[in-house]
């Protein structure tokens, strides 16, 4: 049984085969997605509980995705990660508080990053 829905959206099959891989070996459950219209799709199919997403994708980017996940109120908290080969200009002043992955990927800060994204909150430490 899968703790957590992640929408993976990439146009490089490779990446999003190594996503997938590495998440289902922690237990999470994957949805992909090779462009922006597509993860808006899966996003909808999969009731998703974290997007990690890629910048630049052929038909819709990841930004507009993304721009368009947030105006859904029922995404507008969801948490969100970037994945990018570069930063486009502007894009890291409009991030506000979704994380943004430099490819190639550190699989390790992705997980870790994901793990604090989606990890249930506690009772307070006393």
């Amino acid at each position: 049984m899968c703790r957590t829905r992640i929408l993976v959206a990439d146009d490089e099959t490779d990446i999003r085969n190594v996503l997938r891989r590495l998440l289902l070996s922690e237990g999470f459950c994957v949805c992909e997605a090779g462009n922006g219209i597509e993860a808006l799709a899966a996003a909808e199919h999969c009731d998703i509980d974290l997007v990690l997403i890629d910048i630049t994708m052929p038909r819709m980017s990841g930004t507009e995705a993304v721009r368009k996940l947030r105006a859904n109120p029922r995404y507008a908290t969801t948490p969100i990660m970037l994945m990018t080969g570069h930063v486009p200009a502007g894009v890291t002043s409009q991030l506000g508080d979704i994380k943004l992955f430099p490819k190639p990927l550190d699989l390790d800060q992705v997980l870790a990053a994901i793990q604090q994204a989606v990890r249930p909150a506690g009772p307070p430490l006393s």
